[in-house]
């Protein structure tokens, strides 16, 4: 047996799309069963819709830890931080429980909206190497370094533009969340970039390195909170500046995120009805033709 086969534990939260959450961890399970111990199933406090989840919750049976916060953040973060002391606002920030419960040395963070075409853990585990996460780095549609050709993410480590130049770039490439840059660039610590992060739609953690580094043990923000620009900003640069590394690795040819309707942020199905409705009737007539579902 491979000392690696069940040394993953699966951290998804769920905020509605109950179809496209089941397509996400039964393909999961298709092509990477044998690599994952336990699924943390945290479904939010709120749902846009009542709660739809069961037939998930039975199917994988004891491979599934369900937990239900009793706060809701949403998009926003603690709003006292001694309050995160107590376990029952800290883990209602996104991934955050899954991160204290696992006993497993690895942590596969996902979205519930991702179709897995092929065994995309296993390519993981093979490439992670000495690096603290694997996925794809980057939200470089969004960067203005990207769009003048100075960094893109095999080199995100070595391009490290002092604060002043962070803040012309965004003036000279002006992109859709620059606006934001005075307010969330630290001037002691301007790197990594603000749209830098591992990317929380399919990204593999080695926690036994980065769990005595991370909040509540250590001095980086969870991996979850929502600060800067988006999940996981503050934490990929506090790991970074703590000497961390992170591995670019294009999931494309293995996983695709918003699969229904290849929208790069599945967020936008949650303010629109009808394409929520659309995403949600292609992904169950999936899940009848692909996995013999019936309702």
């Amino acid at each position: 047996m491979n000392p690696l086969e069940s040394s993953v534990d699966v951290a998804i939260n769920a905020y509605g799309k109950p179809y496209q959450t089941a397509i996400t961890l039964y393909t999961l399970m298709k092509h990477s069963g044998k690599w994952i111990n336990k699924i943390y199933f945290v479904e939010e406090a709120r749902q846009p819709e009542p709660s739809k989840y069961k037939f998930i919750l039975d199917h994988f049976g004891d491979k599934i830890v369900h937990y239900k916060p009793s706060v809701w953040l949403w998009t926003n973060n603690v709003k006292f931080p001694f309050l995160l002391k107590f376990k029952k606002f800290r883990h209602a920030i996104r991934y955050q429980y899954p991160w204290e419960m696992s006993d497993q040395k690895y942590l596969l963070v996902l979205h519930n909206d991702v179709y897995f075409k092929k065994d995309l853990v296993k390519e993981y585990l093979e490439g992670l190497g000495s690096a603290s996460g694997i996925g794809r780095i980057g939200q470089c549609w969004g960067c203005p370094a990207y769009e003048a050709k100075l960094c893109y993410p095999e080199i995100y480590t070595t391009y490290k533009p002092p604060y002043e130049e962070v803040l012309q770039l965004a003036r000279d490439y002006p992109q859709s969340r620059t606006h934001a840059y005075p307010r969330v660039v630290d001037p002691a610590t301007p790197w990594p970039l603000p749209e830098c992060r591992l990317n929380e739609y399919v990204a593999l953690i080695d926690l036994q390195k980065t769990r005595n580094d991370t909040l509540p043990i250590g001095k980086a923000a969870a991996f979850g909170a929502y600060d800067r620009l988006d999940v996981g900003v503050k934490w990929f640069a506090d790991l970074n500046n703590m000497g961390h590394s992170f591995k670019h690795f294009d999931y494309d040819p293995f996983a695709t995120h918003s699969w229904v309707s290849l929208r790069n942020a599945g967020h936008d199905a949650m303010f629109n009805k009808d394409l929520y409705k659309h995403e949600e009737a292609v992904a169950l007539q999936v899940l009848k033709d692909e996995f013999g579902y019936q309702e």
